[in-house]
């Protein structure tokens, strides 16, 4: 879906305004960021891809907020992450990732290499219609030794913590409403949880270990 030939831009640069022309283009509401991860495992530069669906002139500034909000934690939202998504796989889960340890998780199960993206930041204005700060961190994994997943992983964020994974890789899934991601967004309001609430046992085990959280939104 989402041209391969686009020519990332100097954070500064970015301007929210030209994805409500982009949701009618044939390239999808797309933009390459130029962008450096930066965590305790993983410093690498890479091109982030921006992904807004659903802005309009209406909730641009709430919008503006959450982009802000994200891109100025990321690295720190993207090891909460990717963090909380290690923990479930060593517990059972998967018992390939029980024998790595989180450093290899972070340098081994982000593909780096893909010709497509490595990480992208997707979100959907519509979800975030009660000023909640809901996104998804789209991550490419790389085939290996040892796969987490056979394309990409979905890391689900309400605010400074994750709250749901899936390995869907269908382009559209975070076009839609909110009740098309139930299972990770709807779920949690319908139970009235706040985030974090559904990795309950994730989130005390980095607890336990001294993790340093991002601030809330």
């Amino acid at each position: 879906m989402y041209a391969l030939q686009k020519k990332p831009i100097a954070l500064e640069e970015l301007n929210l305004e030209q994805f409500i022309a982009l949701q009618q283009s044939d390239e999808g509401p797309l933009v390459k960021i130029r962008f450096c991860l930066d965590t305790p495992y993983a410093k690498r530069d890479f091109d982030l891809d921006l992904i807004i669906w659903r802005l309009s002139e209406q909730n641009r500034a709430r919008t503006e907020k959450i982009v802000q909000y994200v891109l100025k934690n990321f690295n720190k939202l993207f090891e909460t992450g990717w963090t909380a998504l290690y923990h479930p796989l060593c517990r059972g889960y998967d018992s390939e990732t029980a024998a790595h340890t989180i450093q290899e998780f972070f340098e081994q199960q982000i593909d780096f290499e893909s010709a497509y993206y490595t990480i992208q930041l997707e979100m959907n204005c519509d979800h975030q219609e009660d000023g909640a700060a809901r996104y998804c961190f789209v991550v490419a994994t790389p085939c290996g030794d040892w796969m987490i997943a056979d394309d990409d992983v979905r890391v689900y964020m309400n605010g400074n913590k994750a709250c749901g994974f899936n390995d869907n890789n269908d382009d559209c899934q975070m076009q839609e409403s909110l009740e098309t991601c139930d299972m990770f967004y709807g779920y949690e309001i319908e139970r009235g949880l706040q985030p974090g609430k559904l990795l309950k046992n994730e989130y005390a085990q980095m607890d336990q270990d001294g993790f340093l959280y991002a601030e809330p939104f």
